[in-house]
């Protein structure tokens, strides 16, 4: 049986610019400082990460990297894969993708906390940029890709168990 997804270009659509805003939410500067009222920095998710291994903290720096770079592009790898080839979307193959998408969202988690906790420091500020909302549609739209695909993915299987 064919598996109608293969058709939606909505998915497919989601999907492509999930992946394109990715390297753009990576790389830009997802946070803004303020320290004093007089220093002020911007730092990117990937800079997190290498702030974090230079300063040694290595397993601080292997959970950043994990949550905001492993999970985001293996998941995209995945919802391309299955869209490429929707012969091969069994349901432990749509498991998978499920599974990844649960975990999406940690970094941005993540970064809302520091931001709402510097808020209330006299010292220090902290205040989204662009690179933070870059991420945050990549990973809602890659959601919401994954999501239509399952979706038709138990529409299929109904209809053909009917």
């Amino acid at each position: 049986m064919d598996n109608p997804y293969r058709y939606d270009p909505l998915a497919t659509a989601y999907a492509l610019l999930a992946t394109l805003l990715l390297p753009i939410g990576l790389l830009y500067p997802a946070l803004r400082t303020t320290q004093f009222a007089f220093w002020s920095g911007e730092h990117s998710i990937l800079g997190f990460g290498y702030a974090l291994f230079a300063g040694q903290e290595y397993a601080l720096a292997g959970i950043v990297w994990l949550f905001s770079i492993a999970f985001p592009a293996i998941k995209l790898i995945w919802l391309w894969r299955l869209l490429a080839a929707p012969q091969i979307a069994s349901a432990q193959a749509l498991r998978r993708l499920e599974w990844l998408g649960k975990w999406s969202m940690a970094d941005v988690l993540i970064i809302a906390l520091v931001v709402f906790s510097a808020r209330g420091s006299a010292a220090f500020d902290a205040e989204p940029a662009a690179g933070l909302y870059a991420f945050t549609a990549s990973v809602l739209l890659a959601m919401f890709a994954s999501g239509r695909l399952l979706r038709l993915a138990n529409t299929a299987q109904r209809a053909y168990e009917d």
